[in-house]
């Protein structure tokens, strides 16, 4: 794939779909919410990185601060609104939690819409030899997990 056809394939709407399809395997969900939750990783950014592992592209070394730096929009508001909702599971009424999960989904969508604004503004480049995911894992301390996210989709069993 060009880099230019790679940048025109990377919409969030494909970003969006491949993230709930990869999601839904409930080894990758186990694994992003431990991710999330022990090792402070930011799911959309591991999401986004997939993608671009899939795609076998990768941003260059030097660009790793932009694409951490788009974060900074929506990374607080969705961690402040997610200690709220997660307050609130056991205090009210199932259909207001699932409206309050359903809101914290909005803000997720935002999110990856900032990643994907940044990265079609970067040059995209060849693959290294290590996977965009293991890379990020390692630097989260969570290298464990990077085994898990750099094994292919394919080979994860489908629902």
């Amino acid at each position: 794939m060009s880099t230019a056809h790679a940048s025109s394939s990377l919409t969030l709407e494909h970003l969006w779909q491949f993230s709930l399809q990869y999601y839904s395997v409930r080894e990758v969900k186990e694994a992003c919410l431990n991710l999330q939750n022990q090792f402070h990783g930011n799911v959309n950014l591991l999401l986004l990185l997939k993608w671009l592992d899939e795609q076998r592209l990768r941003f260059q070394a030097e660009d790793w601060h932009l694409v951490q730096a788009c974060l900074g929009r929506t990374e607080k508001l969705l961690h402040q609104y997610r200690e709220i909702r997660r307050q609130l599971k056991h205090a009210v009424v199932d259909s207001l939690y699932r409206e309050a999960l359903e809101f914290e989904l909005s803000l997720e969508k935002q999110q990856q819409s900032d990643l994907v604004d940044c990265i079609n503004q970067l040059t995209l480049v060849e693959p290294g030899s290590d996977p965009l995911v293991m890379l990020y894992c390692r630097q989260l301390g969570a290298e464990h997990l990077g085994v898990i996210f750099a094994r292919p989709f394919s080979e994860f069993p489908t629902r």
